[in-house]
């Protein structure tokens, strides 16, 4: 990313006059045929790096990527599940209220729409039932769809007024221990529960037997020693670096997919675009919540407070961002950040522009034809995230050089000689 900095007039919708670097998206008003057609887009998405890191056998690939993977496939069958639900659920009240009662928990989605493929379960119970536990596992560790697209979740411990003692934001921690993830069976069981649910949304009642291969687990450990993926690292397990290295590399490694195979850019916009604006949030959050001079509860309620909204996210670090540089408020570089943050936020403040067709109101988001230009798109994208990088790694340098100093010199200095 090393040739990528902001600069004074970026346009993310500008286009190019290069056509096959030009994609168009356009919304279709049948909502089963666009969710069913996004959770393509990321199921294949998911085993093209699946595929890749298993190939290139990297092990910081193989343990940084995994995030970015897994929240492909397990948003694939979330996208494939309300497909299913939007097919039989037609009325729109009613699709906002199983939106609204299922949210993103897999298993209270697959039994809400259960009820309308009784005849395909019928066929096989068994590959339900496996489906059922798998999902089950699933929310011990990702009922929210949070847990691979950052380190900790937030949970907050009310205060007591009694007591005087105000509420508590507590971090709960995605992996505790260090866990060897068999990666090819976790795969492999992302593209059964899938091919299961096709069959379902197909009406297919011919259902693969393949589950029978596979326990109904998560994350089950295991695997060669080129074939898993090694996570929570105890020294770096609230870290926000792996999550960061995972979506934005993982963004680049689509781009030049497109690049070399120019027909895949049907398949690979959508998420990349995805990958890229969840890495961009990630490198803020991480900025915030370890360089920052915020202590550890105030640095916890931003980031619980401002979510995915990437104004708020820069309001809460520039201050510190410009005090490490040296900078004022009016340096040129400052401005020409503010300029991506803003059309980014504006384009998609809630980040579901690229995640999701519709909004949580099920209004398309792209209801007329879009016309983007793709290498336009990832170079906004890499502008702001080689920024971002760059000033996370200058205060990370900074704050140690501090921590040093203040180390040695209390070293050094002894009240007890004073006294």
């Amino acid at each position: 990313m090393g040739q990528n900095w902001p600069n004074n007039n970026p346009n993310f919708m500008q286009l190019g006059d290069v056509e096959e670097n030009i994609i168009t998206i356009s919304g279709n008003s049948n909502l089963q045929g666009e969710f069913f057609n996004y959770a393509l887009k990321f199921k294949e998405s998911s085993y093209l790096i699946t595929d890749y890191i298993l190939e290139v056998s990297d092990i910081s690939k193989l343990d940084n990527y995994f995030f970015s993977l897994a929240y492909l496939y397990r948003h694939s069958l979330e996208l494939i599940l309300k497909a299913i639900g939007f097919k039989y659920i037609t009325a729109l009240e009613d699709r906002k209220l199983f939106v609204k009662e299922t949210f993103h928990n897999l298993s209270r989605i697959l039994e809400f729409v259960s009820p309308h493929i009784e005849s395909c379960i019928e066929k096989n119970k068994d590959a339900y039932d496996w489906l059922v536990l798998l999902f089950e596992d699933m929310n011990q560790i990702d009922k929210e769809s949070d847990s691979f697209r950052y380190p900790f979740g937030i949970s907050v411990k009310k205060g007591d007024a009694l007591l005087d003692t105000p509420k508590q934001f507590i971090i709960n921690i995605f992996i505790e221990k260090q866990t060897h993830i068999d990666l090819v069976a976790f795969a492999n069981k992302m593209e059964v529960a899938f091919d299961i649910l096709k069959s379902y949304y197909s009406d297919d009642t011919k259902i693969t037997t393949d589950y029978l291969d596979f326990k109904p687990l998560l994350l089950e450990e295991g695997g060669s020693y080129y074939g898993q993926s090694v996570l929570g690292y105890s020294y770096s397990r609230n870290k926000f670096y792996s999550y960061v290295k995972a979506y934005t590399e993982s963004a680049d490694f689509f781009y030049e997919k497109i690049c070399s195979n120019n027909h895949l850019k049907e398949t690979l916009f959508i998420p990349m675009c995805y990958l890229y604006r969840n890495g961009i949030e990630l490198a803020m959050k991480e900025i915030l919540f370890e360089e920052c001079s915020y202590d550890f509860q105030k640095a916890i309620q931003l980031l619980k407070s401002n979510k995915h909204n990437l104004s708020k996210l820069w309001k809460a670090i520039k201050v510190d961002v410009i005090k490490h540089a040296n900078a004022s408020e009016d340096d040129s570089t400052i401005i020409d950040v503010e300029k991506y943050i803003k059309q980014l936020h504006e384009i998609d403040s809630s980040s579901d522009k690229f995640r999701y067709p519709t909004n949580k109101h099920l209004c398309l988001h792209f209801k007329r034809k879009t016309k983007l230009d793709i290498k336009n798109v990832a170079m906004f994208f890499k502008d702001i995230a080689s920024f971002l990088s760059g000033v996370c790694m200058m205060m990370s340098a900074q704050n140690e050089w501090k921590a040093e100093m203040q180390a040695e010199y209390a070293s050094y200095y002894d009240p007890s000689d004073y006294s």
